[in-house]
């Protein structure tokens, strides 16, 4: 029987696959050849998520990783995907931004020789601050890069005016111009960033999904092929911005308005402009329609009309839907909103309720059946 030291490389790195990152941090320790292999798995996907009181301020584990890729330049070409996220205390962003200063020097280091990497997932939590995104992103290239998301720098949703007082004459530049140089990103998420970006025609040709607030879709999106949008941010979006999203080169077929509380008026609004859409999540704001004599969920069948705009739509998930203080449906009353809005929206084929049940329409027949088994909601991208 051959020995472990004889398996091939192949057959070690399927073994150690298997390992959790502890586990594997024992393997690297055994001998020069598992350490190779475990490297590659530990290091293909790298995840940290640092919580960061005032007190303590300073990123320990990310300037860890980043020393550590400086370090060891041939880990370079092993990492594909890498997530920080920096959980901060609310207040006053400038000690955070003296602390990280250091760290952010040797991160960006270290991602200048990442260029290999597939997906870049950057939350600093320091959104209100000085930070620019150039001193993490400055001069670096990623081909190959298809999931790219940044939060956590320049303005966040602070106004401009109270941001522009506290940032200085010469605010961060917005993302704008690492966007354009990564032809690539197939997946963008900017979820704080409020202002529009000044996209050249040519740039993001492969964009296929967004998630961000309606201000930046709507500079994004015009003239390329986005099929599933997330919205965040505020209940209000201007005319001006649903008509810009509607002009994507594709039809938006899949639209998350989880992340947002949603008006009856404000779906409508978006009925006219987004008709494509086959599956929408949405977090409906239930206190707009309180006012009048209704009680618990049947309310919800006034949606009816806007429904009925979404030709398409075959998928609808209202789970985000906060029902606090209103009488939560029984099985009778989401059967008989079903098949009220099944009959204004003829496609419709799968509702999931605030309540987690989720109703499928038999095949061929007008008969809704509840899934006992839970429903398989559409979770964000």
């Amino acid at each position: 029987m051959a020995s472990v030291a004889q398996l091939p490389n192949e057959t070690l790195h399927a073994i150690f696959d298997n390992l959790t990152p502890a586990g594997l941090a024992v393997v690297l320790r055994a001998s020069q050849r598992f350490r190779l292999v475990a490297e590659h798995i530990l290091y293909t996907s790298i995840t940290i998520v640092e919580s960061l009181p005032r007190a303590a301020p300073a990123p320990r584990h990310t300037a860890t990783l980043a020393h550590t890729l400086l370090a060891r330049p041939h880990l370079a070409a092993v990492v594909r995907r890498l997530a920080i996220r920096w959980q901060t205390d609310p207040g006053p962003r400038d000690d955070y931004v003296a602390a990280a200063g250091p760290v952010l020097d040797a991160l960006h280091r270290a991602l200048r020789t990442l260029a290999h990497l597939e997906q870049l997932d950057l939350a600093l939590g320091l959104a209100g601050g000085t930070l620019d995104a150039r001193i993490v992103l400055g001069g670096c290239a990623f081909p190959a890069l298809r999931v790219f998301a940044l939060s956590g720098v320049g303005r966040g949703s602070m106004s401009p005016k109270l941001y522009a007082s506290a940032a200085g004459p010469a605010p961060p530049a917005p993302i704008a111009w690492f966007l354009a140089a990564t032809p690539s990103i197939e997946q963008l998420r900017l979820p704080d960033c409020y202002e529009a970006l000044a996209l050249p025609s040519e740039a993001l040709p492969l964009l296929a999904t967004f998630r961000g607030s309606a201000v930046a879709a709507a500079s994004v999106l015009p003239g390329r092929p986005v099929q599933l949008l997330g919205l965040v941010g505020h209940e209000f979006i201007t005319e001006r911005d649903l008509q810009r999203i509607a002009q994507a080169s594709a039809p938006i077929r899949f639209l998350d308005l989880s992340m947002m509380s949603v008006t009856p008026i404000l779906l409508r609004d978006i009925s006219r402009h987004l008709c494509a859409v086959e599956v929408l999540k949405v977090k409906l704001a239930l206190r707009h329609t309180l006012h009048f004599a209704l009680s618990g969920i049947s309310l919800l069948a006034g949606l009816s009309p806007v429904l009925g705009a979404f030709l398409a739509l075959h998928t609808l998930d209202l789970s985000p839907t906060s029902v606090d203080g209103i009488a939560r449906g029984n099985a009778l009353e989401e059967r008989a909103l079903c098949t009220t809005w099944a009959r204004a929206c003829p496609a419709l084929r799968a509702v999931v309720f605030p309540s987690r049940t989720e109703w499928r329409r038999e095949p061929g027949a007008d008969v809704w059946v509840a899934d006992d088994a839970g429903a398989a909601v559409w979770t964000r991208y």
